[in-house]
């Protein structure tokens, strides 16, 4: 490939990751405002994460073989439209069930980002050592940033939320013409016959990775989903406060994939993923003890430098340690961590609803633990291997 194509692939990529942010971020700033217009609760408003998690479940296993049949490219830019088309629906929303019907379309297009976006970077960069993986994934808590202070803002002065949801459609439509035309890039084939899903699926690797990754998109996704709705409940602000709760977290989890980049050569992933996975628990029983914005604003900043390795450090070391097709083996595991999302933002929403906003956030400090407890498992695993083939 040469370094025009290179270099294109790599700006489209990465734009295609800040808006998929963006739409990512929109609903939950927007959360309260909505919620109060469409009269939902709190385990409705969890529910809609949900159901676009489990569309984003089916649409990644039918990437594959699409990936397979027609390449990355094609779908990339599908799935930008699918957002365009979701978000500028959702803006006709009069009750729950047009919300949930509309939802399920802007999924497709999540998913269809989320599935191939990365297996992208690791076509067009084989062989890479997580630099430019965590360098791709910084683009998302860039995204969030950006998204969350410019929305809050408007919000807080009076901005209908129908507004930004049509600019960011039309942003949607407008990113699909980064990408370069399928014919002028030539990109590695790849698999999706059963047989190779089947290895990856025989290997212990792939599942303790696969759960670890669930967990890791658990924390994720209860402090993105929640964070803004809980200072906005909690504190009586304004969306403004909310969305700077999630744009804090987000600043912390760009800085913390910038920093990966640069010391995954030196320390490992492995050594970074564990050190910053203790360190999300205990910061995450710490947000428990916090009472006043000032404090809690930087410890959403170190909970998001704590969990920016996650998502792609887990991904790119598995995909090292089984040592199957990239595509399909980020896809399967996508799948999980989408799972886990999802489920820990609707958890929450039903906590929220049974004890309040507050408690809810308990599922922070637990899915650390569990994603701690199977990455330790993962380091034994593949020691004891190790030690095996060595004999």
């Amino acid at each position: 490939m040469d370094k025009t194509s290179r270099s294109r692939l790599d700006f489209a990529s990465r734009g295609s990751l800040f808006t998929y942010a963006l739409t990512a971020v929109i609903l939950p700033i927007s959360l309260i405002t909505i919620a109060s217009e469409l009269d939902f609760s709190y385990a409705q408003a969890g529910a809609l994460s949900l159901v676009g998690s489990i569309t984003q479940f089916v649409i990644l296993l039918l990437s594959i073989p699409l990936a397979a049949a027609v390449g990355k490219i094609r779908p990339l830019r599908w799935g930008l439209l699918f957002l365009g088309l979701g978000l500028g629906c959702f803006t006709f929303s009069t009750g729950f069930t047009v919300a949930f019907l509309t939802i399920m379309v802007v999924a497709v297009g999540q998913a269809s980002i989320e599935s191939l976006i990365t297996p992208l970077v690791e076509d067009v960069h084989p062989g890479d050592d997580g630099r430019h993986q965590a360098l791709l994934h910084s683009f998302w808590p860039l995204g969030i940033i950006i998204g969350t202070l410019i929305l809050g803002e408007a919000l807080s002065r009076g901005m209908p939320w129908r507004y930004g949801f049509w600019a960011l459609a039309a942003l949607c439509i407008a990113t699909s013409f980064l990408f370069p035309h399928h014919k002028k890039v030539s990109l590695p084939p790849s698999r999706c016959d059963f047989s190779h899903a089947g290895e990856i699926f025989r290997q212990p690797t792939f599942w303790i990775f696969s759960l670890a990754l669930f967990f890791a998109g658990g924390i994720e996704g209860g402090l993105t989903y929640w964070t803004a709705s809980f200072i906005q409940v909690s504190y009586g602000t304004l969306p403004r406060a909310g969305a700077m709760g999630t744009a804090a977290f987000a600043l912390g989890m760009a800085l913390g994939r910038i920093g990966t980049s640069r010391l995954t050569g030196r320390w490992g992933i492995h050594a970074i993923l564990t050190g910053t996975a203790v360190t999300a628990l205990i910061l995450g029983i710490c947000l428990k003890m916090t009472g006043a914005l000032y404090s809690l604003y930087p410890l959403l900043v170190l909970l998001g430098i704590s969990c920016a390795p996650h998502w792609p450090g887990i991904q790119t070391l598995a995909v090292r340690r089984i040592g199957a097709d990239a595509t399909m083996t980020m896809a399967f595991m996508s799948c999980f961590g989408l799972l886990g999302f999802s489920a820990a933002s609707f958890s929450m929403g039903l906590i929220g609803d049974a004890k309040g906003l507050e408690m809810s956030f308990w599922v922070i400090p637990i899915e650390a633990i569990l994603l701690l407890f199977c990455l330790l498992v993962e380091r034994v695993f593949s020691l004891s291997l190790r030690t095996s083939q060595e004999y």
